[in-house]
């Protein structure tokens, strides 16, 4: 532990040596790759972006967020002038190699796709208190020097690189059977007298209802207040649908060798958590209508409906659009689909990444205010969307990775009134 913190404020010293620029103010995290497709692990897909969110909570400075907002490449952001988003991503995976389980993870720049730095990790494969301590020291030392007020990038990459290679070679001069940096860092011992809560991180996933925040023990009696009705829709609504990604089809155009049409195909539906797990633990009337569609009823008895939620229903702002994102290996935009009904988003424009506007996506839920209760209207059916588009080869390449990520009709009028002034 004491090599490592020698060789981290090595680190510091030498960055603090020659800065030069801002640092980096945003970072974007990818779903780690299971690598094996190993059900045991497979939780920590987005377990492990989670802990690096969790790890920049208290960093007012920094925003960490996941991948899939077209934001930095609208235009308006790529500015020479005025960049406000300055990004960097990281893309990761894990598999398990006999009896040690591995780690690998990778930084790049949003702008122009420069690798920052890349770092491998490993633990025995049952020892959870490693590979969360490991994962979270390693970043900490690898991708802390970038988001610095003041920053010299290729100076910090040396260092960092300088580094890694003295702390292996110390490894190395101590016990010859040890790999890597891991063991370095002596991750068996308590790291600085601060124990950690495994059973915090281990389930996490990127999306989780947090119940016990917004729903009052007990309905009965004087002792709860009742709950603002807008909370409770935020949560239920703020991830609905469940997405299923069809199979790929690619063929070659029939004029042009050059050009690939590709087909793939989407499905959308309502997640059963929606009716199952949440709304059986709140107060609402249940109804079924003729075409099978569900309605739930919640009464102003129970709730607060209040103008700010009347304003939301009005504006349509619980309402959410897919955006489907083609990336490559290192996590950066082939190209992306925006399928909304709203033909103003139109508008849009990327900096050097096409976009292809499609409309078949239909909202699969309805919000319907009245003088003392909202009605909550459930599609139970599966809407499918086939989406067709064009695209030269050497774009794709021989990878793609498709991401479904939904926005908010709100954001997408935010990123229209921020490029044009208004609309």
């Amino acid at each position: 532990m004491n090599d490592f913190i020698k060789y981290f404020s090595s680190l510091l010293i030498t960055i603090s040596l020659c800065l030069s620029d801002s640092g980096y103010n945003t970072i974007y995290l990818m779903e780690f790759n299971n690598l094996k497709n190993d059900f045991t692990n497979s939780h920590l897909k987005g377990a492990l972006p989670d802990l690096i969110k969790e790890n920049y909570k208290f960093r007012e400075d920094i925003k960490v967020e996941y991948a899939g907002k077209i934001t930095p490449y609208i235009e308006k952001y790529r500015s020479a002038e005025e960049e406000s988003i300055k990004g960097l991503i990281i893309n990761g995976s894990f598999q398990t190699i006999n009896d040690e389980f591995y780690i690998e993870y990778e930084a790049y720049d949003i702008h122009n796709w420069k690798q920052l730095t890349r770092r491998q990790l490993f633990c025995p494969i049952n020892d959870i208190i490693c590979i969360h301590d490991a994962f979270l020291i390693s970043i900490e030392s690898s991708i802390s020097p970038f988001l610095t007020d003041k920053l010299d990038i290729e100076a910090t990459i040396r260092a960092l690189k300088r580094v890694e290679r003295e702390a292996k070679s110390n490894d190395l001069d101590h016990d010859s059977g040890k790999k890597n940096d891991l063991q370095q860092y002596n991750l068996h011992n308590e790291l600085d007298g601060k124990q950690h809560n495994q059973g915090h991180y281990g389930n996490r996933h990127y999306r989780e209802f947090n119940l016990n925040n917004i729903i009052p023990k007990s309905f009965s009696g004087n002792e709860k207040k009742p709950t603002m009705l807008i909370d409770i829709l935020e949560q239920i609504l703020s991830n609905p649908y469940n997405v299923i990604i069809g199979d790929l089809n690619i063929e070659k155009d029939s004029y042009n060798s050059e050009i690939i049409t590709v087909e793939i195909p989407i499905q959308y539906s309502m997640r059963n958590l929606l009716s199952q797990e949440l709304l059986s633990n709140i107060p609402h009337e249940k109804y079924h209508a003729e075409n099978s569609d569900v309605i739930f009823q919640f009464s102003n008895n129970d709730f607060i409906i209040d103008d700010v939620l009347m304003e939301k229903l009005a504006l349509m702002q619980f309402q959410i659009m897919p955006v489907i994102f083609f990336n490559n290996k290192i996590g950066r935009p082939q190209f992306i689909i925006l399928d909304s009904w709203l033909d103003k988003y139109d508008r849009l424009k990327l900096y050097n990444i096409s976009m292809l506007m499609e409309n078949q996506f239909k909202p699969l839920f309805a919000l319907t205010p009245g003088p003392d209760k909202v009605l909550l209207t459930i599609n139970t059916g599966i809407l499918e969307a086939v989406y067709h588009f064009s695209i030269p080869y050497e774009k794709i390449g021989d990878y793609t990775k498709v991401t479904v990520q939904f926005m908010q009709q709100s954001e997408l009028e935010e990123l229209i009134e921020g490029t044009y002034g208004g609309g």
